[in-house]
């Protein structure tokens, strides 16, 4: 009877949402690479659909799972995570000159995929029994070094947009766990402080323009945006030296950054802002991304008909630039219903907190959510050229392997948590 209860709670839309991503997924790579007889792209996509069967089976299995004992198994699962990227340090292969995978019975696996999972577990239970609070500075040790191991190793790969996506992750869950709004403006400002200071930096080396003395007009006017709000919020002491020091520092270490940095350097850093100062090299990707999308138009030009796809103009068009090859060939509408289907998605996830009285239940569907739309955001930013290629891949549509087990995981976990005991 317990069974019969838990199929009925099943949230069906959630998983028919996923696998309908899933099945455009496997067209969108198929177009992608179907014109490849021979080599390493020939014949992929059915290795995706291998991935994608293999992807039901795992949410399948993860919703069988207690969460009493998923609860229980949080930081055992961190420190497997942990193992396996220190494994991939020591012996991973090589790959576009960063050393992300393990090659395990022919397959090869990303490790930090799998330390996505780790840590959402691991900070969700601690969050559900501790939390956090600028008052108490002391609070933020522990889930700061949960976030700090994996952020540096990952980074040490190197591979900087799945290091970002662990502190993506977290700050909801921060939120989620009691952190106030003016909590979180406090500890995202110096990361706004950064890019105001960078933004008269890269419109003056792509344009030539040099603002002079008004290149600290942006960021000195947020700066004393923030100083006010401390004012008028009667901050402790202690708040205002830390905001005010990480603002500077950020605002300071960009412009020192900035000076010491190689040309080639900042043309890659500048190429999805002005990617026809360097057509043949940096702004490549992003100029034949938004010709692909711009040429789709309302409708597309139909199935497998995507010129800048079947002519290989695109590079990593069924991974990092699968949308690219969404746009050309179905165009706005395509995308739409395809972001539409990504937001319903996202919804869903957080939706779970309304329901559930279990902070642990709510904290592992809060970074969930987060990771799929931290992804999504931008993956497509970045394909549309209006964020740097960061090498994150779309959900559910991008090929890979490891990316489409972690995103099983997060779909059976947010399944998990909408029929979950929660009384533990």
């Amino acid at each position: 009877m317990n069974d019969l209860r838990r199929k009925r709670r099943l949230d069906f839309s959630l998983l028919l949402a996923a696998l309908a991503l899933w099945v455009i997924g496997v067209f969108l790579v198929y177009s992608a690479t179907y014109f490849h007889e021979t080599g390493v792209l020939a014949g992929i996509y059915r290795q995706q659909v291998v991935w994608v069967i293999m992807a039901l089976l795992i949410i399948f299995f993860v919703v069988s799972i207690p969460a009493r004992v998923i609860f229980k198994s949080s930081y055992l699962l961190y420190g497997l995570s942990l193992a396996f990227l220190l494994f991939a340090i020591a012996a991973g292969v090589m790959t576009k000159g960063a050393e992300r995978w393990v090659a395990i019975g022919g397959f090869r696996i990303q490790p930090s995929e799998f330390a996505k999972i780790g840590l959402l577990l691991a900070l969700a239970r601690y969050l559900s029994e501790k939390t956090v609070s600028l008052s108490r500075l002391s609070s933020f040790i522990v889930p700061g070094i949960l976030i700090l191991i994996p952020f540096a190793l990952v980074l040490k790969q190197p591979d900087l947009g799945t290091a970002l996506v662990f502190c993506a992750m977290a700050l909801p869950m921060f939120y989620w766990s009691k952190l106030t709004l003016l909590e979180v403006f406090y500890i995202v400002s110096p990361l706004a402080s950064m890019l105001l200071s960078a933004i008269p930096l890269l419109v003056s080396y792509t344009t030539g323009d040099n603002w002079g003395v008004f290149d600290t007009v942006p960021w000195g006017i947020f700066f004393l945006m923030v100083l006010g709000i401390l004012y008028i919020t009667r901050s402790p002491i202690f708040i205002w030296v830390g905001v005010i020091i990480g603002n500077i520092f950020t605002a300071t270490i960009v412009t020192v950054l900035w000076s010491v940095i190689k040309d080639y350097q900042k043309m890659r850093i500048t190429s999805f802002m002005n990617p026809q100062a360097d057509p043949f090299g940096a702004g490549y990707q992003v100029i034949q991304s938004k010709v692909a999308i711009g040429s789709g138009n309302v409708f597309g030009k139909g199935y497998l008909q995507g010129t800048q796809s079947r002519l290989s103009f695109l590079p990593e068009q069924h991974t990092d630039f699968i949308f690219s090859v969404l746009g050309e060939q179905f165009g706005i509408v395509g995308c739409s219903i395809v972001i539409l289907l990504f937001l319903f998605l996202i919804i869903r996830g957080l939706t779970i907190t309304r329901d559930c009285k279990n902070r642990f239940i709510n904290l592992v569907a809060v970074g969930c959510s987060a990771i799929l739309c931290f992804h999504v955001f931008v993956n497509i930013a970045m394909t549309l050229g209006l964020m740097p290629v960061t090498g994150l891949p779309l959900p559910f549509l991008s090929y890979g392997g490891s990316f489409t087990i972690t995103l099983a995981v997060l779909i059976g976990l947010l399944l998990n948590a909408r029929i979950a005991d929660q009384d533990f």
